[in-house]
């Protein structure tokens, strides 16, 4: 609604269709798919970071399917309707591109429209710089707010974010209560994962101790048995996308450590 100032009427998550080269891609990657209130078709795309298929031909692909797949027979093509791809993504895409947000259709070589019926818009977050909330429209409010939504520093921005656009509010509670569960589902899981680690240290101290000396073999089985459990714990919190502040506050791990895994 932000981009296309257009209600909404239902949205779905879908699954990626390009096959994955990168096991960042499925975690760094969200993907939905939307209906306007006269039918006209949005496909969002939320990506973290640039991965190693080509942004350019999958957006392209996906106006392309939206647009074909529309029912035409026995209608004249001018009743298509218009289709949308959106991508907000996390990194400078364009590097020779100052602005952030771009939107992208067919033209002439002299930059004259021809077709408005198949779009791209892109929002580039890491392009975003600091602004009065009093000068922005709703895409930038809403990029501001992935930017700011997990970072304290920028608290007080997103308050006024918050304030000035009522689904943003919502947003934000929403994303305070999800965090919250997936702080305490990854305290779970590291305790999980630490017991199971230590037992299978006992068990393999068990079988060193036969041959080198049982309690040194415990001592040493019981320590490799906990840090592999750490960097268990961590390597799957960083494939599903925890920040590396985090994660190394619940492992106990250094920064240095946990982007070696």
């Amino acid at each position: 609604s932000a981009f296309l100032g257009r209600k909404v009427q239902d949205s779905i998550v879908i699954n990626n269709e390009i096959p994955i080269e990168d096991i960042r891609d499925k975690a760094s990657r969200l993907d939905l798919q939307c209906i306007l209130e006269d039918k006209t078709k949005v496909n969002i795309e939320i990506q973290m970071y640039n991965t190693t298929d080509s942004i350019e031909d999958r957006l392209t692909y996906y106006t392309s399917q939206l647009y074909a797949g529309q029912a035409i027979k026995g209608k004249p093509f001018q009743e298509l309707k218009e289709v949308y791809a959106i991508l907000i993504i996390n990194e400078k895409l364009f590097q020779h591109r100052k602005r952030y947000y771009s939107k992208i259709c067919y033209r002439f070589e002299d930059g004259e429209s021809f077709c408005t019926k198949q779009n791209i818009l892109i929002l580039e977050l890491q392009k975003m710089t600091a602004m009065s909330t009093l000068e922005l429209d709703s895409v930038d409010k809403w990029g501001l707010f992935f930017t700011a939504a997990s970072n304290e520093a920028q608290r007080d921005l997103l308050e006024q974010l918050k304030k000035t656009d009522e689904g943003i509010n919502m947003a934000s509670t929403l994303l305070e209560r999800i965090s919250q569960d997936e702080k305490e589902r990854a305290v779970i899981f590291e305790r999980e994962k630490i017991l199971t680690d230590y037992y299978a240290g006992l068990a393999y101290a068990e079988q060193k101790g036969e041959k080198e000396g049982f309690k040194q073999g415990i001592e040493q089985g019981i320590e490799q048995g906990i840090e592999q459990g750490k960097q268990n714990v961590a390597a799957a919190m960083k494939v599903q996308g925890f920040p590396l502040e985090q994660i190394c506050r619940l492992t106990g791990l250094g920064i240095e450590e946990v982007e070696s895994l």
